[in-house]
């Protein structure tokens, strides 16, 4: 016997708009996206930088910050949620001090205990994460030591202005034969060094995030008052974030730019 309402339509329309919507499949809804994924599962709102930090997919990245801006956390969620979602990713970081290093794993640790996962260590490095997936994020000592036998997908440098250049070219390579990333964030330093170098150079291939003191409003505005007034020069790399030649010396960087001429090239000639 045929429904009674198919010999009306509109008993039939009436039945289709009162049932149930269709809700589409889990597995094939959109992926968040990192800062999402940090606000829904972790209640970590980022700021407007923060989200971009998060979220950009830049194989080179770059952060000039200032303190207390909270890039540690930034870079932690960031690097668990490469690892989490994709697997056997080996995330190598690099501080100046292995414990400045050890203090983002230990950020990762906290995020991805919340999340359910069991903490363990990777074989051979107190400062680290396993995840079940097999992707592994552990921190490497400031030598050049470290170079032997490591790979890595993602090369984090902590605190870049502060880790020697020689360092920085020893482990670089970690990413070369996985086609890694490379993220470097610090505050400034000197004018001089790898992180200035690159942060400086026009066209390198890096994508660049510069945030300041402009942009983190929940910093003390008393604190940061006395702070300025006790040390100004600290206080414009600190949080302004700029980089500044210590006060003992004879030239500045651009004192030494306008003396430079640039060499004709023969060859045109």
């Amino acid at each position: 016997m045929r429904p009674h309402f198919c010999n009306h339509p509109d008993a039939f329309r009436a039945l289709i708009q009162t049932a149930a919507p269709v809700r589409p499949n889990a597995e094939t809804a959109e992926p968040l996206k990192p800062s999402e994924w940090a606000q829904k599962q972790l209640e970590f709102t980022p700021s407007a930088k923060q989200a971009e930090v998060l979220d950009i997919e830049a194989k080179y990245l770059i952060l000039c910050c200032n303190r207390q801006w909270g890039k540690t956390t930034t870079i932690a969620l960031k690097a668990l949620h490469r690892a989490l979602t994709i697997p056997n990713q080996s995330i190598v970081i690099i501080s100046r001090t292995k414990l400045q290093a050890g203090i983002l794993i230990d950020r990762a640790c906290d995020f991805a205990a919340r999340l359910g996962h069991k903490i363990r260590r990777v074989l051979g490095h107190s400062y680290s994460l396993k995840l079940a997936n097999g992707s592994r994020i552990f921190a490497v000592a400031h030598s050049q030591d470290t170079s032997v036998g490591n790979t890595a997908h993602v090369l984090i440098v902590d605190e870049a202005a502060l880790v020697k250049d020689e360092v920085f070219f020893t482990v670089s390579p970690f990413v070369g034969r996985t086609h890694g990333s490379l993220w470097l964030m610090s505050t400034p330093q000197r004018q001089a060094g790898f992180f200035y170098n690159i942060w400086h150079n026009q066209n390198n291939g890096w994508h660049k995030i510069f945030s300041s003191i402009k942009d983190c409003p929940e910093i003390d505005p008393e604190f940061l008052e006395m702070q300025k007034r006790a040390d100004p020069i600290k206080y414009k790399q600190d949080f302004e974030c700029q980089f500044i030649q210590p006060a003992n010396r004879l030239f500045t960087r651009e004192m030494l730019n306008t003396m430079y001429e640039p060499i004709p090239d023969r060859r045109r000639e």
